[in-house]
């Protein structure tokens, strides 16, 4: 399935598409993050992704005929990265960091691309690069942290989070990508703590209520993982992973019914998302299990909204930042 080629990209070899960049985790792992271990499709019991999607940075380059496009108007490179043509975009970039090898925002976009098409050796290499030359960007090494966790480099991905976070503390990224770090190290208990102070700071914070639950759920609390859970289907009602992550608790705790509503929900809104369309399909040809509404899904997530606050009254006055606006 995987195959090297060299094109454009001269000595940054790219990887054959991989299967996403974030798989999903095995029960009893660490985060679910896209992670590596794959469970069979007929397994109810691992929760989905953990891991955010990076923040797309724009950047507007200034050649022309880049990989055959004319990348001094908004269809650039970033254009195509954001339409999700990864390898396309990995084309354009290297071509422009050849052309501009001055620019770091290049070589960020050109990590990124790189990274979104599973050659993680060429996207470390651009993050350095981009580092290098703008060592101030905290994204740059939070970025690259992504790349070694998915490396399986917890230790040193955890280094560049804490070089991020000196820059920029304030970046919900850091904080979530520190407590992904620590859990694929071991530090269960550390990364559950990061994951409490992100919400202290600030309990809408959807990827830190939807990590905190995957986390619980896999640590085998299905209890304790449904407040934060409902809480993110609260938040962004929305999202197939979200609802797919709250399912899985609610199944998990005997709660079938409700279970298949939000399975059902996550295919209404991504009909190709195969682990709920498997799970949707799965608990209705279980006998007299049908879609409802048996949990006050209300309740729990208010309870645990109130038990965030509570975890917010007992850190002193003023030494909480309060959160970006959204």
């Amino acid at each position: 399935m995987f195959a090297t080629t060299r094109s454009a990209i001269g000595s940054l070899s790219l990887a054959a598409l991989v299967a996403v960049p974030f798989a999903t985790l095995a029960c009893g792992g660490g985060e679910k993050k896209r992670e590596v271990i794959v469970p069979t499709e007929t397994t109810p019991t691992q929760p989905v992704s953990t891991v955010e999607p990076s923040a797309v940075q724009n950047v507007r380059l200034n050649v022309r005929n880049v990989g055959g496009m004319d990348v001094s108007t908004p269809k650039t490179g970033d254009a195509a990265y954001t339409a999700g043509n990864y390898r396309a975009a990995a084309e354009m970039f290297k071509e422009y960091v050849d052309s501009k090898p001055g620019d770091a925002h290049g070589y960020h976009m050109l990590g990124l691309s790189t990274w979104k098409i599973g050659d993680f050796a060429a996207a470390k290499i651009a993050f350095d690069k981009s580092i290098e030359l703008n060592p101030k960007y905290a994204k740059s090494y939070f970025n690259e942290a992504r790349v070694l966790l998915d490396m399986k480099r917890a230790p040193e991905a955890l280094e560049l989070i804490e070089k991020g976070r000196a820059i920029d503390s304030t970046i919900p990224d850091g904080v979530r990508l520190k407590a992904r770090a620590q859990s694929e190290g071991g530090d269960v208990e550390g990364a559950m703590k990061t994951y409490r102070d992100l919400l202290v700071r600030d309990d809408a914070d959807t990827w830190g209520l939807n990590n905190l639950g995957v986390l619980l759920l896999n640590r085998g609390e299905v209890e304790d993982a449904l407040g934060p859970l409902a809480r993110v289907v609260q938040v962004q009602p929305r999202a197939p992973l979200f609802q797919n992550n709250f399912g899985m608790a609610l199944e998990r705790s005997g709660h079938k019914g409700a279970a298949l509503k939000h399975y059902e929900e996550a295919v209404r809104n991504d009909s190709s998302f195969t682990k709920a369309v498997k799970n949707v399909e799965r608990l209705k040809g279980v006998t007299g299990v049908t879609a409802g509404d048996d949990v006050n899904e209300e309740k729990l997530a208010e309870a645990f909204r109130q038990k965030v606050k509570s975890w917010k009254d007992d850190v002193p006055k003023g030494t909480v930042k309060p959160a970006e606006p959204r």
